[in-house]
């Protein structure tokens, strides 16, 4: 398994100066965030790419994730049952994915899903992500859906999307902090995971006792997980520092 980092997070700061942060750290690789207020300037401005990945060269650190968080609310929702309101969603989505191609990303994180118990959204939701996921075939990024859903649901969600661009973005911390047995959710999801987001509940240091640490990665190596962990803990008053701390107490852990 690899180890990055998120940015905005655990490292804040502009684009460039997270990446830059990484590799000065020992990260192998940096999930980049695509907020509101920094939507335009990659979506609109394709030259950016070429920057980024620039930045990236020279830190020594891999782009393998562009995290979609624009998706967290405001006016983009894949889950709306708002024709006009889902169909810019998806178009917004569809060149996200493009751009995260373009940085060398294999894995676009899709966080906000539907409320279970609202049918139009659920609905909205399913038509969303299989229209995504011809565009993530074409291009070649698998789609990791964040949810907060426990794993009999993601496997229905799946199920019912029907593609293997599509799969589970696990979080260790979010499902810690609704009453779910992390471990145990990553059994029963074998298969389905495509990444994950380390950290404890609230982002809380890895080393805060809010998550079984060693149970979680026993449980990825008995499913056969070996992709990338991503570093999300809080970037605290000290972000630097706090990236530092996690980052020895996750390679201690892993025996790297």
């Amino acid at each position: 398994m690899r180890i990055g980092v998120c940015h905005a997070v655990t490292l804040a700061g502009e684009w460039e100066n997270a990446i830059a942060q990484a590799g000065e750290l020992g990260f192998e690789g940096i999930e980049l965030f695509l907020r509101p207020a920094t939507l335009a300037d990659l979506l609109d401005h394709p030259q950016r790419v070429e920057a980024l990945r620039a930045a990236a060269d020279r830190a020594g650190v891999a782009l393998p994730t562009l995290g979609l968080v624009f998706f967290s609310g405001g006016e983009w929702r894949l889950s709306d049952p708002d024709p006009r309101v889902r169909e810019a969603t998806v178009e917004r989505a569809r060149l996200a994915l493009r751009r995260c191609a373009e940085l060398g990303g294999k894995v676009a994180l899709v966080p906000a899903s539907a409320a279970l118990d609202d049918p139009p959204a659920v609905e909205a939701y399913l038509t969303s992500l299989r229209e995504l996921a011809s565009t993530a075939a074409t291009l070649g990024v698998r789609i990791g859906i964040e949810t907060g859903y426990r794993a009999a649901e993601v496997h229905d969600v799946l199920s019912r999307v029907d593609s293997p661009w599509v799969g589970d973005y696990f979080d260790t911390g979010n499902a810690a902090g609704r009453g779910m047995e992390p471990a145990e959710e990553v059994r029963a999801r074998r298969g389905q995971i495509f990444q994950i987001h380390v950290k404890g509940v609230r982002g809380a240091s890895l080393d805060a006792g809010t998550v079984d640490l060693d149970g979680v990665l026993d449980a990825l190596r008995e499913v056969g997980y070996d992709g990338w962990l991503m570093l999300e803990t809080s970037a605290g008053e000290s972000p630097l520092d706090a990236a530092r701390h996690n980052l020895a107490v996750l390679r201690q852990h892993l025996g790297a």
